[in-house]
């Protein structure tokens, strides 16, 4: 293994209470994800294993759900030539979605299943005219798109929800009520997660590899029903270095870089040319951006190349 090793070991330590290899890209454990939908399904102690991101060769990050609770919103999911399924409930005929006047529901289509197939509503089964009052779609399918309902206290008791690209087969029927058991009585959305931690899977460098800032991030395998709960949704804050929301970290280089840009304390970035392998580095910084090992390609080095001290 390239890096620190033998008595270069011991005296890394010496610096430092703690040293923890450098992973371009690797999310912060500390405060690295943050939620945007807790899904559905979830109980304390499941473990969720996020897709990869779009940074470069990403490797897979893993949550362990700490607490769970109430989320008033409905996660949709698709399938092509099934009706969407609503917090992991597909309301296959005769059941209907049930939504009361005067009440404002929010469905956020924003898993990865909903790609190419956009959540709309119509006044018949044939899905002819369009139903859009008290409607408000934003976003795209798939990715961010959000649609707030506004039930009108003059709706028709019988609507219907349809998917644009599928609609003879992706829909159903809605009824609306003036008074009663809603979707959200029937179906009540009281373990979604509300809290958890970033664990480290044991073939990983720390806590994934590759991620970008503003990645949106899922479980990698996409299920569908409430017993099988997989409708989280996050986005990457913060990545690379842990600890260091009060002071930077110090920096121990392993082998000889041509080039590494770090984000200083201030924010700013600073680009270390030749900087010679066994180097240790005084300096406190937020994360390494780049790394290019001498003789190597650029943003890949191993474990060890580069440490943060703390």
């Amino acid at each position: 293994m390239n890096g620190v090793q033998g008595n270069q070991a011991a005296q890394v330590r010496m610096f430092a209470h703690d040293a923890i290899p450098v992973a371009l890209g690797a999310i912060n454990p500390e405060f690295g994800i943050t939620l945007d939908s807790g899904g559905y399904g979830y109980a304390v102690g499941n473990t969720i294993v996020l897709n990869t991101g779009t940074g470069t060769s990403p490797v897979a990050a893993q949550l362990k759900v700490t607490s769970i609770g109430k989320q008033d919103i409905i996660n949709v999911q698709a399938q092509t030539g099934v009706p969407f399924y609503f917090n992991g409930v597909q309301l296959t005929a005769p059941k209907k979605l049930i939504l009361k006047r005067g009440e404002t529901y929010t469905f956020y289509q924003k898993a990865t299943s909903n790609n190419g197939h956009t959540l709309l509503f119509s006044t018949d089964s044939d899905h002819e005219v369009p139903y859009t009052d008290g409607i408000t779609p934003v976003g795209t399918p798939g990715v961010d798109r959000i649609v707030t309902w506004t039930v009108a206290s003059n709706a028709p008791p019988t609507l219907y929800y349809y998917c644009l690209a599928h609609p003879e087969t992706m829909d159903g029927e809605i009824e609306i009520i003036d008074s009663g058991t809603d979707f959200s009585g029937a179906y009540p959305n009281n373990n979604a997660v509300k809290s958890f931690e970033v664990i480290r899977l044991t073939t990983d460098k720390p806590f994934g590899k590759g991620y970008e800032l503003a990645d949106k991030v899922q479980p990698g395998t996409e299920t569908y029903t409430r017993s099988l709960p997989s409708a989280f949704i996050g986005s990457i804050a913060s990545i690379d270095l842990a600890s260091t929301d009060q002071r930077g970290a110090c920096i121990y280089v392993g082998v000889k870089m041509s080039s590494m840009t770090a984000k200083m304390e201030s924010g700013k970035l600073a680009t270390f040319k030749d900087v010679a392998a066994g180097s240790f580095m005084p300096i406190l910084v937020k994360q390494i951006t780049t790394a290019t090992p001498d003789g190597g390609s650029a943003g890949v080095i191993n474990d060890n190349d580069i440490v943060a001290l703390y």
